[in-house]
């Protein structure tokens, strides 16, 4: 006689949980690092700008792309951290690499070199 199947665990371990902090810690800081690219990139002049002799900042605002800078560094370094976590807890044929943690760590770098390429021109 075969005992019928019972699942006992009690719901996500501490790993799954870190897992799912992870990404969304990359993901806020990615939307944020967002936010502050809008509001620190050069104003762009507009019919009404010119017609009232309006002065626009025509440069990027390089205090707030210091923050861009260390919002796009803990977005990489939780990705990094979520990439490893997930590796080491893919044991099961049905778990999956989280593609999102990719992407965000690929978004992270590119932002981070479009960063240094910025600074570097910026003098």
């Amino acid at each position: 006689m075969t005992r019928p199947y019972v699942d006992r665990r009690k719901g996500p371990d501490l790993w799954i949980k870190l897992l799912t902090w992870s990404g969304l810690i990359s993901g806020a800081s990615l939307v944020a690092a967002l936010l502050i690219t809008a509001l620190a990139k050069p104003e762009v002049e507009t019919f009404f700008d010119r017609f009232y002799n309006l002065r626009l900042r025509r440069a990027w605002d390089m205090e707030l792309m210091q923050y861009i800078f260390y919002l796009l560094l803990l977005c990489l370094f939780s990705s990094i951290g979520g990439l490893i976590i997930n590796s080491r807890r893919k044991r099961r044929k049905d778990d999956h690499t989280r593609a999102s943690l990719i992407v965000m760590l690929g978004i992270s770098l590119f932002g981070l070199i479009q960063y240094l390429i910025l600074v570097s021109h910026h003098g």
